[in-house]
């Protein structure tokens, strides 16, 4: 029998499955955190962090911790990582003692981490498409004066999932009622996909 890839559990033939818990259990190192993928956008963002004089963090969808560990030895912050998985919560505490990480839910739980100066989404925005728009409100009640940072792939011409919400960094930005203050995007020739970060102040 075939082993699962962790896509089996997440985004499969354009439909969502969202089953966090076992992939964390069935799989070592779905999306190759290990390795930190995506490295142009992920380091875009502590360049945001630092010129914009981030203090604090709320990371969600923070899986095993690997980036939440660059990021503290990047810029010295020690992020509140929480993800959806209690697996994976503990699977990123024994990783990274020396960090902080919870178990939440986005869809419940996002009002409870409203403190933070930046609120992280680092490659999660797929996943919490059918609550995004009532986080963005939440957003705009209950955090005026952050900032939302988003890491995000999107895919040169082959995405199949939330195409009815956007497939471009601009048709992204474009969807959220936030001002844009800062983004970077980089690609190599070879590559599928286009890596970004984008930094808004929730107003």
């Amino acid at each position: 029998m075939k082993k699962k890839s962790y896509h089996d559990y997440v985004i499969k033939e354009g439909k969502f499955i969202g089953d966090f818990e076992n992939m964390y259990r069935d799989c070592e190192d779905p999306w190759m955190q290990s390795k930190q993928p995506n490295k142009y956008a992920r380091m875009g963002a502590f360049l945001h962090i630092r010129n914009f004089n981030i203090k604090t963090v709320v990371e969600w969808g923070c899986g095993l911790g690997y980036y939440a560990d660059w990021l503290y030895r990047e810029t010295g912050i020690k992020p509140k990582s929480l993800d959806l998985s209690e697996e994976a919560v503990n699977r990123a505490r024994k990783l990274f003692p020396h960090l902080d990480f919870e178990k939440a839910d986005i869809a419940t739980d996002f009002l409870k981490y409203r403190d933070y100066d930046c609120i992280l989404f680092s490659e999660i925005i797929w996943y919490i498409l059918p609550t995004l728009d009532k986080l963005i409100k939440q957003m705009q009640e209950s955090f005026k004066g952050k900032y939302l940072l988003v890491n995000q792939v999107f895919y040169k011409g082959t995405q199949k999932y939330g195409v009815e919400y956007f497939t471009t960094r601009e048709e992204f930005v474009n969807y959220l009622p936030f001002e844009l203050v800062a983004y970077c995007e980089a690609t190599t020739i070879n590559d599928s996909t286009i890596e970004t970060s984008n930094l808004f102040r929730i107003e």
